[in-house]
C-alpha cells in the first residue's frame, strides 16, 4: 500500500501511542479523506490500513461473515465508531 494520506484532525484526535502510532480516537478532516481510493494509511498510524466504505461493502460481499468492520469514523453524527477499532 502506498497511500499515506495526511488527513487526521489532530486537534480533535487522540494523541498517538509512542510505540506504534495507534490512536483511540481518530477524527479525519471531512474534506481530505480520500473518498476515491480502496483503503488509505495516515502518517500518524503508517503501520495500519483505513479501509474506504465502499471498500468494506465491497470486501463484506465477497468474504460474508469472514469479515469483521470496526467503524473508525464517518462524518454522519449519528454513526458510533468502534470503542477499540484496533483491537484484535
Amino acid at each position: 500500500m502506498e497511500s499515506l494520506v495526511d488527513c487526521v484532525d489532530t486537534r480533535r484526535s487522540a494523541r498517538p501511542k509512542k510505540a506504534t502510532g495507534e490512536m483511540r480516537k481518530t477524527v479525519f478532516r471531512p474534506e481530505a479523506v480520500p473518498v476515491e481510493l480502496s483503503a488509505f494509511r495516515v502518517p500518524q498510524f503508517p503501520v495500519a490500513v483505513c479501509w474506504t466504505g465502499w471498500m468494506r461493502d465491497l470486501l463484506g460481499e465477497i468474504l460474508g461473515g469472514d469479515l469483521e468492520g470496526r467503524l473508525l469514523w464517518s462524518p454522519e453524527p449519528s454513526a458510533a465508531p468502534h470503542l477499540d477499532p484496533w483491537g484484535l
